[in-house]
């Protein structure tokens, strides 16, 4: 099953966010992203039956995940923070329901129910306390189950909510851009998202990880299709402004290569897989 802009606009979007074409286009673009790397997931693993999302906002993600797999059990969690209060307003619009979103920091929720894969798309690095996050996260797990975290690698300069570079570390970066990152809050309407980042880099993660004796791994195949993602989706490229170019421009001379293979710099975006830690 495929879904495209025009479907996602016209079924979710226009109607609710008031014909802001900004603004279907930044939520249509991210959910073709997060649909590709979930539905690939589910296809392959037939013993997936239960799913929770976490950031699951206007919850047209999991609907159309819902709709892909009708036999998996789909659940999110969202605290509806930072501006993004309009998302809300597309899941209390869907018509027919088949799942649940909780309004509530994943750090604070609770339920009986464990699921089989729990996968955040964008969240990482906007959760203040990383780490229980992750064992928060573990303890949702069923046997066997797996955690998947699509989120920006910090380890590179870059910092793609507001496209700027990092200027070693979060303060001095807005010291320099301070204007630009105020501007851009009020433009978008998610005046806090700035402070809401907390700047985590591959590394420390795995680090992390491996002190703690969690079995993960790092999928590199998400380079590829990020520099897929940028010459095919022109939202996102536009999003990432002179980054996105400079990205297109090192893909087409095939520094890319050269760059993250032969130096080892670090990709600016991660998909990190952890399974099921047994204690």
């Amino acid at each position: 099953m495929l879904i495209n802009l025009e479907y996602l606009r016209e079924k979710y979007l226009e109607k609710n966010f008031h014909n802001d074409e900004k603004l279907c286009n930044f939520v249509s673009t991210d959910v073709i992203f997060g649909f590709s790397e979930i539905s690939d997931i589910l296809k392959n693993d037939s013993e997936i039956r239960s799913v929770l999302e976490i950031g699951s906002g206007a919850g047209i993600l999991l609907n159309e995940l819902k709709k892909a797999f009708p036999n998996i059990d789909f659940s999110g969690v969202d605290p509806n923070e930072s501006g993004f209060h309009r998302y809300k307003e597309v899941y209390e619009s869907l018509k027919k329901k088949e799942f649940i979103i909780e309004n509530s920091q994943i750090e604070k929720f609770e339920t009986t129910k464990k699921f089989d894969l729990v996968f955040s798309i964008n969240v990482f690095e906007h959760v203040r306390d990383w780490k229980k996050y992750i064992e928060q996260t573990n303890k949702l797990l069923n046997k066997n189950g797996k955690n998947i975290i699509l989120a920006p690698n910090y380890d590179f300069p870059y910092e793609p909510h507001f496209v700027i570079p990092i200027i070693i570390n979060k303060k001095i970066t807005k010291f320099f851009f301070k204007n630009k990152i105020k501007k851009s809050e009020i433009k978008t309407n998610e005046i806090g998202l700035w402070e809401g980042l907390y700047f985590l880099g591959k590394k420390e993660v795995e680090r992390y990880l491996m002190t703690n004796n969690y079995s993960y791994y790092f999928d590199f195949e998400i380079k590829q299709r990020m520099f897929n993602r940028i010459t095919q989706d022109k939202e996102f490229k536009r999003r990432q402004g002179i980054g996105g170019r400079l990205a297109i421009f090192a893909k087409n001379l095939y520094l890319d290569k050269l760059i993250f293979d032969f130096f080892k710099v670090p990709f600016p975006y991660m998909k990190l897989i952890i399974d099921k830690k047994n204690s």
